[in-house]
């Protein structure tokens, strides 16, 4: 009886310890991840045909003060087809990626006759190491962008954002503090970080883990991943959103933005939801084609008399 007790008490302490080890694991694969360099971000964009002809734009790349002082690298892109018209967008990268992770964006609005300010989100391209918390934080360093935007361009008309993943959550929970945006495309953006979390794992059968993984990020970094909630910034919302979202997205599920629209446009805001067919995490732009995209944001523009 005693060797079964010491038994069963060495099982489930070795459950303990596995699983601390492998939520301490997961929640540093979110929070502090490993990124992608400058150089194999633009590598992998001319291989995927995403580049096209960004090498003749007008760049000037700058540094921007976050939250917080942190030091945000950035870059302004516009050519003499744009210069002048007074529109400007500022695109989000999504998670481990970097301001490159946005060209395939920058073309499509360069078309519309919009300059693009590209920036390296907390913690990925150049800028120094830190916490990155999925959107939460990162909407204090774009709130920053839009502010520092609207100083250095004083010739602004129209001001948009655009973000994919992360950067979406991040686009979209911005609007907390009431910028002088006017407008926002969220490309696959989700509800909750904890939600993409606990869908992830509930594939597997294991959506049990999302607490204690969650947990370890409160613990080991002070991040709790329920706080990154772009849907509840949402609640009040007054901007006009378009959600473009892939029906074949396993990472974060379609009714994410399925979720994320119908609260954005109950007070009355003008929302557009589009659902690229076949499209898997963040590959909308790429299933969809260069032209077709263009098309889901020159039809929202259209549509809200921009």
């Amino acid at each position: 009886m005693v060797w079964l007790f010491i038994g069963i008490s060495v099982f489930f302490s070795l459950m303990f310890v596995s699983l601390a080890i492998f939520s301490w694991r997961n929640v540093k694969r979110s929070l502090k991840p490993n990124t992608v360099t400058l150089e194999r971000e633009i590598e992998s964009n001319k291989k995927r045909g995403f580049w096209m002809d960004f090498d003749s734009y007008n760049k000037v790349e700058y540094e921007i003060k976050g939250k917080n002082d942190y030091i945000l690298h950035a870059m302004f892109v516009d050519n003499e087809d744009v210069r002048g018209t007074g529109k400007y967008v500022i695109l989000c990268h999504g998670h481990t990626n970097n301001r490159y992770g946005s060209v395939k964006y920058v073309h499509c609005f360069m078309k519309l006759g919009y300059s693009c300010i590209i920036y390296d989100a907390r913690h990925h391209g150049l800028n120094k190491p830190d916490i990155c918390t999925m959107g939460n934080i990162e909407s204090d360093d774009l709130k920053c962008v839009i502010e520092d935007t609207r100083a250095r361009y004083p010739d602004i008309k129209v001001l948009g954002l655009h973000g994919e993943s992360m950067g979406s959550s991040t686009s979209l929970s911005v609007t907390r503090y009431n910028p002088d945006i006017d407008f926002i495309v969220a490309d696959c953006g989700f509800t909750r970080c904890y939600d993409v979390v606990k869908d992830g794992y509930g594939n597997l059968h294991m959506a049990f883990v999302a607490p204690p993984i969650n947990l370890a990020g409160i613990i080991l970094y002070h991040v709790d991943m329920r706080k990154t909630c772009a849907i509840e910034h949402l609640e009040n919302n007054k901007y006009p959103i378009l959600f473009i979202h892939g029906s074949g997205d396993r990472l974060v599920k379609p009714y994410h933005s399925q979720k994320l629209y119908d609260v954005a446009r109950k007070n009355g805001a003008y929302c557009e939801l589009v659902m690229v067919e076949g499209a898997g995490h963040a590959r909308s732009r790429a299933v969809a084609g260069f032209e077709q995209y263009t098309s889901y944001i020159q039809h929202f523009l259209e549509h809200i008399g921009l």
